[in-house]
């Protein structure tokens, strides 16, 4: 037995309105979420597009909430920036979400930095290198981490 439109697009609204209130989503992440319940793929279009109108689903908002969350935890705009792309949201948004980071992207750097090394100073250049690798996976450029580590040949 078929249920009728109206139903199944309360269902795809109810569902999507349930995992926004636990959390912001991209557009394209609501999306896949809501395909992976097999709801057909209009009506998903239909509803979101709806919730977007309505201000209830925002990749803006998504994007500005993710990157200050990753940049409290240590990550760099590198690392933001292509969690943002994986998500779907569009690279205009994620560089606009980039630039709404409160601290600095050296202050958040030498943080993790500090946090990660106990405040010691690199003990040789494989130290030094192995620092610079960490800061690099965390998602900062190298001018960053150069303005944290210093330049290893400045040493000595």
């Amino acid at each position: 037995m078929d249920e009728p439109e109206a139903d199944l697009r309360a269902q795809v609204r109810d569902k999507a309105l349930q995992l926004l209130t636990r959390r912001e989503h991209s557009f394209a992440e609501l999306r896949q979420k809501l395909l992976a319940r097999d709801f057909s793929a209009e009506l998903i279009e239909e509803v979101l597009e709806v919730l977007v109108q309505r201000g209830d689903l925002s990749d803006r908002r998504y994007a500005e909430a993710l990157a200050s969350h990753r940049a409290k935890n240590g990550y760099g705009p590198i690392y933001i920036s292509q969690e943002l792309r994986q998500k779907g949201v569009d690279t205009g948004i994620a560089d606009a979400a980039l630039s709404t980071v409160e601290m600095s992207w050296v202050d958040i750097a030498d943080a993790r930095h500090q946090s990660r090394f106990k405040g010691t100073p690199p003990q040789d250049y494989s130290d030094w290198s192995r620092r610079a690798a960490y800061l690099k996976r965390r998602g900062f450029q190298t001018e960053i981490i150069l303005k944290v580590l210093g330049e290893w040949s400045s040493r000595g």
